[in-house]
């Protein structure tokens, strides 16, 4: 089955300011190609999401979140969160590993 994946704009926002932040620390190149993976990751969701761990948050939301952990190295720093609706799957947010837990107000 091949599910349709949805990026939000809060998960779209998180994306560009991570973006964003990697050009102001690091390079505009090294920016661009964590952007681009990034979509590539999420895009790659299309199939088999169930496929991908439920989040450790997710007894705290009426709804079953799961996450995708990825990166431009060996060792993913960055996870997207989602839900798979039918054959519709939704980002959420993308976090950087390193940030607390998220929360269902946190989402709004």
């Amino acid at each position: 089955m091949t599910y349709h994946v949805f990026v939000k704009n809060r998960a779209i926002r998180d994306i560009e300011r991570n973006s964003q932040w990697w050009a102001e620390h690091h390079s505009t190149s090294q920016a661009l190609r964590w952007h681009e993976a990034a979509f590539e990751a999420i895009y790659k969701l299309d199939t088999f999401p169930d496929s991908h761990p439920i989040a450790d948050e997710n007894d705290a939301f009426s709804y079953e979140i799961r996450e995708l952990h990825f990166g431009t190295g060996s060792r993913p720093t960055h996870r997207a969160i989602f839900i798979i609706k039918g054959d519709e799957v939704h980002v959420l947010t993308v976090r950087s590993a390193a940030q607390h837990s998220i929360a269902p107000d946190d989402l709004d």
